[in-house]
């Protein structure tokens, strides 16, 4: 081997000796960094000047891991969304025998009722039969409030997620284009592929999303159901429209919207496009959830209307005249039954002249106090089993019973929203722990450092013998 030849060899294993150890660096630095992925370099022999020529830096990433790990996101994204609104309906609806469920709220009415019954001349607990009352009619207002929240919380949810899945389209599709143009140049684009990753990861958690790799480090972005969201230089572009507020009645497309994609609005059929993730779960609860919760709280708001405002518990009433409840002051319908709950209130006759609980609503002069039909009557109403008069529920049944229908109802589609968020979350912890394991090994690269070690100092004892061979040469 020629002088020439050793020195080019040593000096080029110098410099591959020095972009290895630049690169275990940048992996050791970014063992914990989310979306990094372990570099390596590549390098081949040179078999003219003799040496190794550095051919790159590789970004190490596997594939199917990775998408594994996207879909599990998304389950889980969905998972915790609707867990979410799960949570918040137990605690307004409250668990059987909880402080300020509606099961309470409703014994306490009960309770109220069975001691003015005993002594209908006390005017206390006529007073205190309202008090009850009102504090029911009160919780089932604050109940289906919070219900149409969280219908509003799930709309705003739609236009920030559909917000950040366009910013995020249009960021890839930018880094695309930055990213050839670095390819083209040979360049290492490893930084913006890592950037790359994390956007997608963030619409992932979104919506499921496939990657498919194009020409020039470039990639193509599919839902999981086939919608193209990017595939070459403009991304798909999804709008959404929609007050902030929901109010009960209101349902798709009147007045609320699903998502138009490319200027096309979609069907209830086509938004399966869509499925998967946090945009499909706010949906869901918007659409399907809190509807399904609302129309429990209006069956519930109109047996206990409906059962006091018989004439045969209060004699004084009129067909069409409302009883002790009503809605917003009139006789509630089953055909206006949409929202009950949060319109339920007490007769103003009963909290003006409390003792028209004793002797009838419509009453025109008080009667003699020791009276407690009407007492008695409605105590007997709200005890008896009774057929469902709506729709929102099933079965023979007495007041309570279907309160606590309702509230063991509540409680345990918050169960099962747990044990879906566990293992949409157990599923997703063991693909990241593949994912690590997959990753920057610390251990491994400290062994590739000893290496780039040992090859330094074996290069340098080359250029050394050269100088030495050179030295002696010039003394001749």
């Amino acid at each position: 081997m020629s002088i020439a030849k050793a020195i080019s060899s040593a000096m080029s294993g110098l410099t591959a000796t020095a972009r290895g150890t630049e690169t275990v660096a940048a992996n050791l630095s970014n063992v914990m960094t989310p979306g990094y992925a372990r570099r390596d370099m590549q390098v081949s022999a040179q078999t003219v000047t003799g040496g190794v020529k550095v051919d790159g830096i590789a970004r190490i990433v596997n594939s199917s891991l990775l998408a594994e790990s996207r879909l599990a996101g998304s389950a889980m994204s969905a998972a915790s969304t609707r867990n979410a609104f799960q949570v918040r309906m137990e605690a307004t609806v409250g668990l059987p025998g909880q402080a300020g469920s509606l099961g309470v709220a409703l014994n306490g009415f009960q309770a109220a009722l069975g001691s003015v019954a005993t002594r209908p001349d006390d005017d206390l607990r006529l007073a205190q039969v309202v008090s009850t009352a009102s504090t029911l009619a009160d919780r089932l207002n604050q109940a289906s409030m919070t219900v149409q929240d969280a219908r509003s919380t799930a709309q705003q949810g739609i236009a920030s997620d559909v917000a950040v899945l366009n910013a995020s389209l249009e960021r890839v599709a930018y880094l695309n284009a930055r990213i050839a143009v670095l390819d083209a140049d040979g360049t290492d684009a490893s930084p913006l592929m890592d950037e790359r990753q994390q956007v997608i990861d963030r619409i992932a958690g979104i919506v499921p999303v496939q990657e498919v790799a194009r020409e020039a480090g470039k990639v193509a972005l599919f839902t999981a159901e086939g919608a193209v969201l990017l595939d070459g230089s403009l991304p798909a572009r999804i709008e959404f429209q929609g007050a902030a507020q929901v109010t009960a009645g209101q349902t798709v497309g009147a007045p609320l919207q699903l998502l138009t994609f490319n200027g096309t609005p979609l069907s209830q059929a086509q938004m399966r496009l869509f499925g998967g993730g946090s945009l499909e779960a706010n949906f869901q609860i918007r659409d399907q959830l809190a509807p399904d919760t609302q129309a429990d709280l209006d069956a519930l708001a109109f047996d206990l209307h409906e059962r006091l405002a018989s004439p045969q518990v209060d004699p004084t009433l009129a067909a069409g005249d409302a009883g002790l409840f009503t809605d917003q002051g009139a006789r509630a319908t089953q055909a206006d039954i949409t929202g009950l709950a949060g319109r339920l209130a007490v007769n103003v006759a009963a909290v003006d002249t409390p003792w028209r609980l004793r002797d009838g609503l419509q009453a025109g002069a008080q009667g003699p106090v020791g009276a407690s039909g009407v007492l008695n009557g409605m105590l007997s109403a709200l005890e008896a089993t009774r057929e469902p008069t709506s729709g929102g529920v099933q079965g023979n049944a007495t007041l309570n019973t279907r309160f606590g229908t309702i509230e063991a109802k509540v409680s345990t589609d918050r169960v099962n929203s747990d044990a879906d968020l566990a293992i949409r979350s157990s599923r997703q912890s063991t693909i990241q722990s593949s994912i690590l394991a997959d990753g920057v090994d610390s251990d491994a690269e400290m062994q590739k450092l000893l290496q780039y070690e040992q090859s330094y100092a074996a290069n340098a004892r080359v250029l050394r013998a050269v100088d030495d061979m050179l030295e002696q040469i010039l003394g001749i």
